[in-house]
């Protein structure tokens, strides 16, 4: 008879919900790490920017130049507030999303163990059923040979 564990739709339930939910901490990681790149993208581009508007002043070019690099300053700094309040928002939802993987993870390694020990107790039994098969047959082994002994001097 082989190990039935009558949980296992149970388990197999729990280890459904736990894939989901790690794939959806896995979709709030890849939102946090996107919204790093362009964070770094508008970094450096906007040190890029800087450069370029700098070299124009070095070589003589007029007020329009520092107009243009103080309104580049202001679109790159609300840019930058607005992707950090982003940021702020995903890392957010990713800390909820790693609790609620957390409890879904508890939850199926309860079952898991559960279904272990189970398992642990089913062999420990099957064990000792094969070894006391074993232990009859060796007695009633014991038992046929004496007797066949018995008859055999007998018979003489």
């Amino acid at each position: 008879m082989a190990f039935r564990y009558n949980l296992q739709s149970v388990l197999h339930l729990r280890q459904g919900l736990e894939r989901q939910e790690e794939q959806r901490l896995l979709a709030c990681a890849l939102v946090v790490a996107r919204i790093h790149t362009e964070i770094e993208h508008l970094d450096e581009h906007h040190l890029a920017q800087r450069r370029t508007a700098m070299e124009e002043l070095k070589s003589g070019s007029c007020g329009s130049v520092v107009q243009f690099l103080a309104v580049c300053e202001k679109a790159y700094m609300d840019a930058r507030a607005r992707l950090l309040r982003d940021l702020n928002d995903a890392e957010q939802k990713r800390l909820v999303q790693m609790q609620i993987y957390k409890e879904a993870r508890r939850g199926r390694e309860v079952l898991d163990g559960l279904r272990e020990r189970q398992k642990a107790a089913y062999d420990l039994e099957i064990t000792r059923r094969d070894q006391q098969q074993a232990d009859e047959a060796h007695l009633l082994r014991g038992f046929f040979e004496a007797r066949d002994q018995e008859l055999t001097e007998k018979s003489f």
